[in-house]
């Protein structure tokens, strides 16, 4: 009867780990992570099949478990012990899902990967010799109660699921630039540009894949500074090196040449709207510079050179919230338009009203982004 019961025992904490760990793999690599391995699959794959999360994700976490559950008819991990037997396929799941800018760099090294595999898998011997010729000899016939011997199995499942997440790439920033670029490619423009939309910490390259984007759709004067700046008109420009799904030639391209001699990303937008062949892109790309740039004495002439007086109030967003800023601090001899949108005017009072009750700079800053972080006005005041 003893024997039968430990038997019984033993099913239902296998199926519970074996069900446990094919959930967590399959969520891990179709949700979580799917957005590296879209990434790499893009990068490595030379057929024209479209990537399939759910797929992948249902191959992998069978793969896996039934890797852990083989693997154990040598190991023969029990009882309280029977989630030990994941720790391979915890450390294989970990891996397949480190993926970082060295797959675009060509920088990747393995031997840290080596050191972790060799030590998994001594700790994993080491574990099933111990307990099966010492440990479990000596509980062989004490009697166990199955509802601690479960909750053990899944302290140790989530230890293990930690472990996962410790060793698999956790980079936001990276995760968020792949994930921009497959809501992209597959055509929506909207969802790759609601990507981290909340979040205040952006990379150069997520900052360079957001403006390639809205220039893309002729939106850059309208929702550029909706996005944390933090590089300037650098930041409109991917790094020389790629580092990120975003090809600099697709960017170049789109501009229809690339900076030469070293030139700043300024002095490149400057040169490109001024030639004879210069499109509205082109434009879009110098004036939203010169305000990164914080140049707003040559954004408004510039503007106006461009589109004459007459157009102010047709502008894009922050075109129109800068030239009302220009307007809020100029000399009046120096202001040259006129700006007929109340809305804005309205709101750019309660900004000065709302400043106005802080004395600190950095407290009042932080206030006014409340409620005003996605305008220029926050930048141009603010921002460092």
């Amino acid at each position: 009867m003893r024997n039968s019961g430990e038997k019984r025992l033993q099913r239902v904490v296998a199926i519970t780990c074996a069900t446990l760990f094919a959930v967590f793999a399959f969520l891990f690599v179709a949700e979580y992570q799917a957005p590296l391995l879209e990434a790499f699959y893009n990068e490595v794959a030379t057929g024209k099949l479209d990537y399939n999360a759910y797929l992948v994700g249902g191959v992998v976490s069978l793969l896996l478990t039934s890797l852990a559950l083989w693997l154990n008819r040598l190991a023969k991990f029990r009882r309280e012990w029977t989630a030990f037997a994941y720790l391979p396929s915890a450390l294989i799941l970990a891996f397949i899902t480190d993926i970082d800018r060295g797959l675009y760099t060509g920088c990747t090294t393995s031997y840290s990967w080596i050191f972790i595999f060799v030590s998994g898998f001594a700790v994993y011997g080491f574990m099933a010799f111990i307990l099966r010729k010492i440990l479990f000899e000596k509980i062989k016939d004490v009697t166990m109660v199955t509802n601690r011997v479960l909750w053990r199995n899944m302290i140790l499942l989530v230890m293990l699921m930690l472990l996962v997440g410790t060793l698999s790439n956790s980079e936001e920033n990276f995760k968020r630039e792949t994930l921009v670029m497959s809501h992209y490619n597959k055509g929506d423009t909207d969802k790759a540009l609601r990507v981290g939309l909340t979040s205040l910490d952006a990379s150069h390259e997520l900052t360079a894949m957001r403006a390639y984007i809205l220039s893309s759709c002729d939106k850059l004067g309208e929702h550029i500074f909706e996005y944390p700046q933090y590089y300037a008109s650098e930041g409109l420009l991917p790094p020389a090196e790629r580092t990120s799904p975003l090809v600099p030639d697709s960017v170049y391209s789109l501009l229809g040449t690339m900076p030469v001699n070293d030139e700043t990303a300024l002095d490149f937008f400057s040169r490109l709207a001024h030639t004879d062949s210069a499109t509205q892109l082109h434009k879009n790309y110098y004036l939203t510079s010169l305000l990164l740039e914080k140049q707003l004495i040559e954004f408004k002439s510039e503007v106006l050179q461009l589109y004459g007086p007459a157009a102010v109030d047709s502008l894009p967003k922050h075109y129109r919230e800068a030239l009302m800023l220009y307007a809020d601090i100029a000399d009046p001899a120096d202001v040259t338009f006129e700006l007929n949108d109340t809305v804005m005017r309205g709101k750019l009072n309660d900004l000065r009203s709302l400043e106005a009750k802080y004395d600190e700079f950095f407290v009042r800053g932080n206030y006014v982004r409340l409620l005003y972080g996605n305008t220029y006005w926050w930048y141009f005041i603010y921002s460092n």
